[in-house]
């Protein structure tokens, strides 16, 4: 017997009992022969009070002793430590069977000693020392059950065996490191009862039942069934009661690396399986995002974070991760290596959901089309400051802005070398009862160090146009200047973007951008496209259109007019600024580009835009328009002249629209008519109805061209923008007439002239 007490080893042999079976040897020196039951006399006569803690009795003289101590515990009610081994047992059991729930590192290998006997002589010595078949479970047909043994290894280091009399036996100071019921100080297995929770509990109640059951069936000695049956029983019947519980085992035949298939044992060849249950860690999104997550458009999103059990003063074994995979048994290695992939999911450690470093412009309110953090001010060196959000943009698929904004703090707190801002994130979680209307939070910080290589200088032009959401309109566009900045302000990108154009002129940079979607966010770049932070834009107003208007289109070689007609009221097409101005630069900087290369946000004269100069620009287009393939913004735009400084004979510059190139004509009418339903979207229109005039001298053929141009952009422009348009089919005298009847009508009826033996003559840049 040995224990280690204040780090010395005793080594020492008990006295025996009064009433021991035991009885000394006739003459010193010389070896008895004993029948197969003189180790469980030993065991049952030994008179032993220990002078602390017991890890073990070896007072068995063999290279099997720690087997055998354990058959010896397990069969004999006498044993001295018999319930401390008997939790070590039930220690090794349980590990064994909740391998796979709790992803444990265990694995086996089988060593038949009757072959290695003739290669290894340490082999040669266990079997030339097999123990007797006194009290085994199962049979081997011609041999002794105690020839084919497996090792089970944790993290591949041995830590027992399996034996035909006890089932299993852990070795004396194995090292299960992690195993949250394995006694680090003594280097033992304990009991795993107050490790495990109600499903674990309720799997190994089943498991264990299974494997009595099965003890039935391998021809064991009937005592020995009935005694590790019976323990079976004892260690079932301590977890609780769970006779609703299925019997769920894995479906891989050689969990432990080999298939485990002598006598009873098959019955541990097979660890649990979990029952999937609802993730506590998905991330619970804002109300608008549900439906492209149900319509699993995007995948549910799952936050790890070893640190979320005590956060919650949860078990680890309570918090669900992914189907049957618990906090407790994720090996985050595994996921990030691929070893293990989740399907239908997104994941992502707590950790990564900040950026690496916190970028910021050195102006206060920099951003005005953005929302941020409320009370929020970050100085650095004396001067207030603009940050950028330094969170990774994943979360933006599952909150809106205003509700991310609203979970996010900034805090400036005292830091040794200078400014620190500790950014607190708090997430809603699905939690321990899985109840979306009331997520359980899980706060998250990263503490940022102001740097001076971090700061930005200056901001650049980023404009969204329109600004306004309407259902089924899916027309947007994305403005970006640097300035000329350079590397002194920060490169976008836009998620979903469709089609981005990317144009250098000089020394700009632009870019131009359509989506089908009102952006949510912005994600802010540097020159080698790293992401340097977020800018959460300002949800547009969510607008229910039900109005109608008549809109006439004078398209003439010169000017353009539009009228509409709203509710019997008719009036020049109100024009108003539609765009969300993300950024505040200087207005020298922003008008001019607006103008020249996007859609400008007031039209000029300011006093009286109308009408519209007939002007194309395609600055900053690309080559190739095709007919039919025409796009609006991006191709070319209506352009609005400063006549003071306007040259018509640049090369972007594009008039005759009315009679020239058929290409440049759609594309003007393109414009004007997504600009025009743009208008009407914002005043919540949702239906137009189109009255449009053209030249007495057109042909049939003009004539036809001309509405069918109509009719094929106003129906591109109902299946983009969910405003329903009608245009006048070519015989519908009311709608569709020439430009002297809509200018003799337009003075009938608005002016109350009398026209009889009049003559109107409407004189045209081209025609009249």
């Amino acid at each position: 017997m040995g224990d280690k007490l204040n780090n010395y080893d005793f080594l020492i042999l008990p006295k025996l009992k009064n009433d021991s079976d035991v009885r000394p040897s006739d003459k010193i020196g010389k070896w008895d022969a004993q029948p197969p039951k003189a180790f469980q006399d030993v065991a049952s006569s030994l008179d032993y009070k220990s002078p602390g803690r017991v890890k073990s009795v070896s007072s068995v003289p063999t290279m099997w002793a720690r087997p055998m101590s354990m058959e010896m515990a397990l069969h004999n009610k006498a044993y001295p430590i018999r319930e401390q081994m008997i939790e070590q047992w039930r220690g090794m059991l349980a590990a064994i069977a909740l391998a796979e729930v709790r992803r444990l590192p265990l694995t086996a290998k089988l060593v038949d000693l009757d072959e290695l006997r003739h290669k290894e002589a340490f082999a040669r010595s266990l079997y030339e020392l097999l123990p007797d078949p006194v009290y085994t479970l199962y049979t081997l047909d011609g041999k002794n059950p105690w020839q084919d043994i497996y090792v089970f290894s944790w993290d591949e280091n041995p830590v027992g065996i399996t034996t035909p009399s006890t089932l299993v036996v852990s070795s004396e100071e194995g090292k299960w490191v992690g195993l949250p019921w394995w006694n680090r100080g003594d280097c033992r297995l304990e009991s795993p009862n107050n490790y495990l929770n109600a499903s674990e509990k309720a799997l190994l109640w089943r498991w264990l039942d299974n494997l009595r059951n099965e003890l039935h069936n391998h021809r064991g000695e009937p005592e020995a069934i009935d005694m590790i049956g019976g323990l079976l029983n004892e260690f079932r019947d301590s977890l609780g009661t769970y006779k609703e519980q299925q019997l769920s085992l894995t479906t891989n035949p050689q969990f432990f690396g080999v298939q485990i298939n002598k006598g009873v044992l098959s019955a541990i060849n097979s660890p649990v399986k979990a029952q999937p249950k609802a993730s506590c860690v998905r991330l619970v999104p804002s109300p608008d995002k549900e439906k492209a997550i149900k319509e699993k458009a995007i995948p549910e999103l799952l936050i790890i974070d070893p640190e979320i059990a005590k956060a919650w003063g949860e078990l680890p074994q309570n918090i669900w991760i992914y189907e049957d995979q618990t906090l407790a048994a994720l090996n985050i290695d595994d996921l990030r290596t691929g070893q293990i992939i989740w399907r239908n999911v997104e994941w992502k450690e707590s950790k990564d959901l900040f950026l690496p470093e916190l970028t910021f412009i050195d102006l206060p309110d920099a951003l005005p089309g953005t929302v941020f953090p409320n009370g929020t001010q970050i100085n650095f060196n004396g001067q207030e400051v603009t940050a950028l959000i330094p969170l990774n943009p994943i979360l933006l698929k599952y909150l809106n802005p205003e509700d991310l904004i609203k979970k996010v703090q900034f805090q400036s707190i005292n830091g040794g070398d200078g400014a620190v801002v500790r950014v607190i994130l708090d997430l809603p979680l699905s939690g321990v009862t899985n109840n979306d209307k009331q997520p359980q939070n899980y706060r998250i910080y990263k503490d940022y160090p102001l740097k001076e290589e971090n700061s930005l200088h200056e901001v650049p032009v980023l404009e969204v146009w329109p600004y306004f959401r309407v259902e089924g309109w899916k027309e947007y566009y994305a403005f970006y200047y640097d300035g000329e900045f350079g590397e002194e302000t920060f490169q976008v990108s836009l998620p979903d973007a469709q089609e981005p154009h990317f144009l250098q002129d000089g020394l700009g940079f632009f870019q131009i951008a359509r989506l089908e979607e009102f952006p949510s966010y912005i994600i802010c770049q540097d020159s080698t496209s790293n992401i340097v932070g977020l800018i959460l834009l300002k949800t547009a107003e969510k607008i229910q259109p039900m109005g109608t208007w008549r809109v006439g289109i004078d398209f003439g070689t010169s000017f353009t007019n539009v009228y509409i007609n709203r509710n019997g009221t008719v009036e020049p097409l109100p024009l108003q600024n539609l765009h969300l101005k993300v950024t505040d630069i200087q207005a020298d900087i922003r008008n001019p580009v607006l103008f020249e290369y996007f859609i400008p946000e007031s039209f000029i004269p300011a006093e009286k835009p109308l009408p519209l100069s007939s002007i194309l620009t395609k600055r900053g287009s690309g080559s190739g328009i095709r007919l039919g393939r025409e796009r609006p913004i991006y191709d070319g735009r209506i352009y609005i002249p400063d006549f003071s400084r306007f040259r018509s004979k640049e090369d972007w510059i594009e008039t005759n629209l009315k009679w020239g190139n058929l290409i440049l004509n759609r594309l003007f009418l393109k414009h004007l008519a997504l600009h025009i339903t743009a208008l009407a979207a914002k005043k919540g229109v949702s239906q137009i109805n189109w009255s449009l005039s053209y030249p007495s001298s057109f042909s049939n053929n003009d004539k036809t061209r001309y509405a069918q141009t109509w009719q094929d952009l106003t129906a591109e422009l109902q299946a983009k923008t969910g405003i329903r348009h009608f245009s006048p089919e070519l015989d519908n005298l009311e709608n569709f007439r020439t430009e002297s009847l809509a200018f003799a009508q337009y003075f009938a009826d608005q002016e109350d002239y009398n026209l009889v033996n009049a003559t109107c003559i409407d004189l045209g840049g081209g025609t009249s």
